[in-house]
């Protein structure tokens, strides 16, 4: 069996520790350090299980458009909350894969219509920009 067939389980304490990260820490955590070694790790593990669950809710959703309204969707239906999309961002932010985070943050800004008032958000994705030089006066 592969490792990406395995089941991804997060403890609640990691679940307590991915809730306190956002773009807030980035400089100050910086994963890529042996000292953070086990929390990157914990942020790859969330990332994949975040990426995984996204992935079967596209997969559910093209499902149900085959299928169209003549038969029954699937039993289980996996709602993606835009805020998953912004706690991948600020993952990505932290771990400074710069196009990564991007994109999750364009995805949030696309489906929250109230994105800014999300000061995390905000952050980040101004962190995003100014790496890339995106920004005007």
């Amino acid at each position: 069996m592969s490792q990406d067939a395995d089941e991804i389980n997060l403890t609640p304490q990691e679940l307590q520790i991915l809730s306190e990260l956002d773009s807030r820490q980035f400089g100050f955590l910086k994963l890529n350090e042996a000292e953070h070694a086990k929390k990157k790790e914990l942020v790859l593990k969330a990332i994949k299980y975040l990426e995984r669950m996204l992935i079967q809710a596209q997969e559910e959703k093209e499902l149900r458009k085959e299928l169209g309204n003549g038969e029954e969707p699937p039993p289980t239906t996996i709602n993606i909350d835009p805020k998953t999309y912004c706690k991948l961002g600020h993952f990505h932010l932290l771990l400074e894969d710069y196009a990564k985070a991007m994109s999750a943050y364009q995805k949030f800004f696309k489906l929250k219509q109230d994105h800014w008032k999300d000061p995390c958000f905000l952050y980040g994705q101004g962190l995003v920009y100014f790496h890339y030089n995106a920004f005007q006066w």
